[in-house]
């Protein structure tokens, strides 16, 4: 036997030596994390969006108040208008070749010329156009049906009550088939006295100091 290999053979195995462990890491106690901060510029756009609904809060208020002061101003100019048209046909009525005319009608319209039934006509024409102004104030909202009835009946008897008055509008009435001038202004007129307007010059009369005596002592 070959001694190297026998001596080979005896050789110990060195022994295994195992690594000792690692000590344990130290930890930090567990520390909850911060509240996360809102940056600077999140909160610039927050302010920034709370100012621009501010704003058109503000803004819708000054529209509201500026809508509101136009329907006034509106409202005021078209019945200045009414009342001007209305005051234009007083004072062509109280012209004196046109009051003649304007008595005929009411007292004797059967003795009516052609001429004169014409201008009456215009008269008239100018009263309905006055209306219908007032129903177009009531369509855009500026003035209520009430007060629209309500003019309709006062004025109405001072234009149509009298027999040509009362015919002239049955003529005319049908070319407003439909609308508020013959839903509203025509039971209106149809319902009047045709002899109101020639009572009403009856009563406008001052009676002659014997006469006012006269009746005075005649028994009731």
């Amino acid at each position: 036997m070959k001694l190297p290999s026998v001596m080979s053979r005896l050789r110990r195995k060195p022994a295994r030596v195992d690594t000792p462990p690692l000590p344990p890491a130290s930890t930090s106690p567990t520390v909850p994390p911060d509240a996360p901060r809102r940056a600077p510029l999140e909160r610039l756009n927050r302010w920034l969006t709370l100012a621009a609904n501010v704003g058109v809060l503000l803004g819708l208020a000054v529209l509201i108040v500026e809508v509101r002061q136009n329907a006034a101003l509106t409202r005021a100019a078209m019945d200045q208008q009414k009342n001007d048209l209305l005051a234009q046909i007083e004072f062509n009525i109280a012209r004196p070749e046109m009051s003649a005319i304007w008595v005929k009608a009411i007292r004797t319209p059967e003795a009516l010329s052609d001429t004169e039934i014409r201008t009456i006509d215009s008269l008239l024409i100018s009263i309905m156009l006055q209306w219908d102004q007032m129903f177009m104030m009531q369509d855009a909202g500026l003035i209520s049906e009430t007060r629209v009835r309500q003019h309709i009946q006062n004025t109405a008897p001072f234009y149509f009550g009298s027999r040509f008055g009362k015919h002239w509008w049955a003529l005319q009435i049908n070319g407003w088939e439909g609308t508020a001038m013959q839903q509203v202004a025509g039971p209106i007129v149809e319902a009047l006295d045709e002899d109101f307007l020639d009572r009403h010059l009856d009563k406008l009369k001052f009676l002659p100091p014997e006469e006012l005596t006269t009746e005075s002592e005649m028994p009731e």
